[in-house]
């Protein structure tokens, strides 16, 4: 496992809006590939297809959430299994505050390369995100 810790972050929205915006259908992510989405109460799971290290994978991840403070982020089927992050949001006025704090693992991969791999792609999300948020509001 690789502990991770990513802070810093801002996405270009309130609070209220970040949280409109995961708890909804608009909640999309382009780098993704979208098989399934089961919500229950506060958790959603999701199956997708996504690119890991180059490679398209499916991956399985469930997401649950605590508003307004952030989510747990498990990481069930695919090379990640068994990873766990908190992702929590500090409110900034019109902005919102991201850290992100993690034990992760990439089958087959040493700890820089996981290191880089999460680092990655958590970037993309991010990236995704906050362009999302933009049109979402």
């Amino acid at each position: 496992m690789v502990y991770l810790l990513d802070e810093g972050s801002e996405f270009e929205a309130s609070v209220d809006n970040v949280w409109k915006y995961l708890r909804g259908e608009s909640h999309s992510h382009p780098s993704m590939n979208l098989i399934s989405r089961d919500v229950a109460g506060n958790t959603v799971t999701i199956t997708a297809d996504r690119t890991i290290m180059g490679k398209p994978t499916r991956v399985r991840i469930k997401n649950t959430l605590y508003p307004p403070f952030g989510m747990v982020q498990e990481h069930l089927e695919g090379p990640t299994a068994g990873s766990r992050a908190f992702l929590y949001y500090i409110p900034k006025g019109n902005k919102t505050g991201v850290t992100v704090v993690g034990d992760f693992t990439i089958t087959g991969l040493d700890e820089k390369a996981t290191r880089d791999a999460v680092m990655a792609q958590l970037q993309v999300v991010f990236d995704e995100d906050n362009s999302n948020l933009k049109k979402f509001e």
